[in-house]
């Protein structure tokens, strides 16, 4: 072969090896592109396996726009000895000595620039004889509960109380005071009924025994839920006491866990087995107590956190 021919033929076989390595990379491109590339039904198998996931993140970043229900009650603090700006919004506090033959004297309130302020006077005495001022106060407790609102006196010892209550209409905060009828007779109870969202301080003061109630408006507070309080009616205040204590222990001997008596915006007395979230587990627990024999008639009562009860007959 000539040099010519040796040429050419060398041409040709460049040309055919060239051809060869760019079917060869094509080849390997294709099966990197088979081995990256999802193909359709992967997507789809894969969509199938977070078919939630859309939803999820919709949820967690979705606003829950249900109300709360308050709670009825809070922690407990002992009581101070002076005046601690310790004000709280919930609670109960306890303070006094363990006594007998104390009396309510005095039931004093007033208003001042920052907070109005409810005082109870101590004395020694039994029924409606009065002795002297006392040093301590006698066991208190006193608890701020919801629905309604209101600040709850038990005061234990006591053998006798005014004949009347203060009336706290000109009052900003307070509303009204009512005795609650409360069934021993070395203990009384009186509850305090207040109309707007406040923060509370109890404080002891010695010689003499006084029990001193500060109240102030709360800035702002969250909105509550409404409830639905499973009650009977209405008893007119100074009728017997006798209806009372019967619902009030049928109620929690039939399971009742949050049994209380409590004021009408006429003042008069009703029981109040207990409040529930919804108009449904209202009614369900109220067939439940009929069909267990309670035989005093049962209403329900939609209720605000400071709406006063409604007097139904």
């Amino acid at each position: 072969m000539g040099r010519w021919g040796a040429l050419v033929l060398g041409v040709v076989l460049l040309t055919a090896c060239g051809n060869d390595v760019e079917e060869a990379a094509s080849d390997n491109d294709g099966d990197l592109d088979e081995s990256t590339e999802p193909s359709v039904e992967q997507e789809a198998n894969e969509e199938e396996e977070n078919p939630n996931e859309e939803n999820d993140e919709f949820e967690e970043n979705g606003e829950d726009t249900d109300l709360a229900v308050k709670e009825l009650v809070g922690e407990e603090y002992a009581s101070a000895t002076t005046k601690e700006e310790q004000y709280v919004q919930a609670g109960t506090f306890t303070g006094g000595e363990m006594t007998d033959g104390r009396v309510v004297g005095n039931i004093d309130y007033g208003i001042h620039d920052e907070y109005e302020r409810l005082v109870f006077d101590i004395y020694e005495g039994v029924y409606d004889e009065i002795e002297d001022p006392v040093d301590i106060p006698n066991d208190f407790e006193v608890t701020k509960e919801t629905y309604p609102s209101r600040l709850v006196y038990t005061l234990s010892g006591i053998r006798g109380q005014p004949a009347d209550v203060p009336d706290l209409s000109n009052m900003n905060l307070f509303s009204q005071m009512e005795t609650v009828p409360y069934f021993d007779d070395a203990s009384i109870q009186y509850a305090v009924y207040v109309q707007e969202a406040i923060e509370f301080e109890i404080f002891e003061m010695h010689n003499p025994a006084k029990i001193v109630t500060d109240v102030r408006p709360m800035e702002t507070e969250e909105e509550y839920a409404t409830v639905f309080s499973l009650r009977t009616a209405s008893i007119p205040e100074g009728e017997t006491v006798e209806d009372i204590q019967r619902a009030e222990t049928d109620f929690r001997e039939m399971g009742g866990e949050q049994v209380r008596i409590l004021h009408a915006e006429d003042s008069s007395v009703f029981v109040e087995e207990g409040y529930y979230v919804t108009f449904e587990e209202a009614e369900e627990r109220k067939n439940e107590l009929e069909d267990d024999g309670f035989d005093m008639g049962l209403h329900i009562e939609e209720r605000g956190v400071y709406d006063m009860p409604e007097a139904i007959q």
